[in-house]
């Protein structure tokens, strides 16, 4: 079995001993670097792959829950991304330990405007609770605010629920 799906397993186990073993128990875990293709960034990695319990623990050791994502993906947008059954328990738990809801990522979106894409409405409300600006706009494409990205993409869900929070009634 090569050195990369056994750290792959690793992860999908949720094993935090072996894969800082398999890293060569680096002194800077989990904010060191894995090999290009295998989680380059630990925390990234855990948010697709591997159990809330592991993603808690590497945050409680320091993981970087700000890391910069060059592909447009931190933390928050990749779990956005994620297929998840517990993606909104996770959104909840990297917003626990301090993730940034207006760092942009992918199509210079806020993480609000990539939950109105979505139209996922949870994620909306989670978001907005820890503060996130309904009124941010890209700075590419259309300029918009997340209610008007919701409004062009036609995610009826994602516009109502940011209606009601713009207009107050919420």
């Amino acid at each position: 079995m090569s050195d990369e799906l056994r750290i792959h397993e690793a992860y999908q186990r949720g094993d935090l001993a072996a894969l800082k073993d398999l890293l060569g128990d680096p002194p800077d875990f989990p904010n060191c670097r894995s090999p290009q293709g295998i989680g380059e960034i630990i925390l990234e990695y855990a948010i697709y792959w591997s159990p809330l319990l592991f993603i808690r623990r590497l945050l409680e050791l320091g993981a970087d829950v700000n890391y910069h994502d060059p592909a447009g993906f931190p933390s928050l947008m990749a779990a956005l991304s994620t297929k998840r059954a517990d993606k909104h328990e996770l959104l909840a738990l990297l917003l626990s330990f301090g993730a940034e809801v207006r760092q942009r990522g992918i199509n210079d979106y806020t993480p609000l405007h990539y939950a109105a894409a979505l139209d996922d409405v949870n994620a909306i409300e989670l978001l907005l609770s820890y503060g996130a600006d309904p009124n941010a706009r890209t700075n590419i494409d259309d300029y918009a605010t997340p209610l008007e990205e919701a409004e062009n993409l036609k995610r009826a869900k994602a516009a109502q629920a940011l209606r009601k929070f713009v207009s107050g009634s919420v």
